[in-house]
């Protein structure tokens, strides 16, 4: 039996979450939810994804999606994780992708890595708090939703609010982006201008 296809696999972004990638890929090829992709590629969200860098055969979801295991564990691991080649990530899907920037999303609608940081609740960009809930429902974001940009209830997080963010959470979102290579110097020079030394900030 042949392996199942997707009929549109968009390249990632540089920065893109491994758990936003595949909310992606569902929303190109209409499914209803991302676990469908998982299901695909005969994995059961409950039990999580165990990535390798190199396995001894690629695996069902990196032929499904078309991207190497090497280059799925990169989108799923954090700064901190990225040494431990050897071990295997276990990466449970279902706890990324619920922290967005509402501006980012204006910008370009995909999941930014450096959100799924338990650290991070704040963009340094647009210096505001991350949202967690829908304004349209006040339920907790959720993983398993059809498209990037709407909650399951249909409200679109483009159109919610966010809370300003204090000069120290902008600097410690601001370090931890840099550490990561989440941010260019471009965007720093367009996006925002911080008054205060970060490691300042952090002492």
């Amino acid at each position: 039996m042949s392996a199942p296809l997707l009929l549109r696999t968009p390249p990632p972004y540089e920065d893109e979450s491994l758990a936003g990638y595949l909310i992606r890929l569902a929303q190109s090829n209409y499914y209803s939810s991302p676990n469908w992709i998982l299901r695909l590629a005969g994995l059961q969200v409950s039990k999580g994804i165990t990535l390798w860098a190199q396995p001894p055969i690629p695996s069902p979801l990196s032929q499904l999606i078309k991207l190497t295991d090497e280059h799925l564990k990169l989108m799923a691991s954090l700064p901190h994780q990225l040494g431990k080649e050897v071990n295997p990530v276990r990466y449970i899907i279902y706890k990324y992708a619920r922290k967005l920037c509402p501006n980012c999303l204006l910008e370009s609608a995909y999941c930014r890595k450096i959100w799924d940081w338990k650290l991070v609740g704040v963009c340094c960009l647009h210096q505001c708090l991350l949202i967690t809930s829908c304004a349209g429902c006040q339920k907790n974001i959720r993983w398993a939703r059809a498209t990037v940009t709407r909650c399951r209830c249909g409200f679109d997080f483009r159109n919610q609010s966010s809370e300003s963010a204090s000069l120290e959470q902008i600097n410690l979102s601001l370090y931890l982006s840099k550490l990561g290579n989440y941010i260019s110097t471009n965007q720093l020079e367009s996006g925002i201008v911080v008054k205060e030394n970060v490691h300042s900030t952090l002492s």
